[in-house]
């Protein structure tokens, strides 16, 4: 199967899109492929053709999540090395536009009752993150892995204080608060 085919980019497309609306309604091992081709307009046939289980359809879609979040996260890198890497402007940041514009799989995340181990891939994920940005700005000391946590776990309280207020603050409010939060 050809993976740069339109066709499959259109139905992964549609099973990505159709198991965001259901994870609003359930719980990710409550949903069955029926369900899912049912909601996205394919077969089980076509379904199984892309994927082998539910899971691992879910696993494509966080993956793809976490390589948009490091595209927004090195775009502000990118920015701080052109001008001052030591000063971050709120115009720099990226993160809130990537989780805004994936606000419906971060509420699925964060919320009540979701594994652990969701939150888990976001906060491993950010921590190698942090530790590049750091790393870029070629800092005289050594960071040590507890900074490199708290930095991470900081970006992600952040999001998740957000999301308790549903997403109701503006990108450009959101970029201020981080700001302040990391005191730089």
């Amino acid at each position: 199967m050809n993976e740069q085919d339109l066709r499959v980019i259109k139905t992964k497309n549609n099973l990505k899109n159709a198991l965001i609306i259901l994870l609003k309604e359930k719980p990710l091992e409550k949903i069955t492929v029926t369900e899912l081709c049912n909601a996205s307009g394919i077969t089980r046939k076509t379904f199984y053709l892309h994927y082998e289980s539910i899971s691992k359809l879910f696993e494509e879609k966080v993956e793809q999540l976490l390589v948009d979040l490091e595209s927004s996260l090195l775009a502000t890198s990118r920015y701080r090395q052109k001008t001052d890497r030591y000063r971050l402007e709120p115009q720099m940041i990226h993160l809130f536009q990537h989780v805004y514009d994936n606000q419906d799989f971060y509420r699925f995340m964060f919320r009540t009752g979701s594994n652990f181990a969701y939150y888990e891939m976001f906060f491993l994920q950010m921590k190698k993150l942090v530790k590049r940005s750091l790393d870029s700005m070629a800092t005289i000391r050594q960071v040590s892995d507890f900074e490199i946590s708290y930095q991470a776990n900081a970006i992600l309280g952040v999001i998740m204080e957000w999301y308790y207020h549903n997403f109701q603050e503006t990108i450009d409010d959101m970029n201020q608060l981080l700001i302040k939060a990391l005191k730089l």
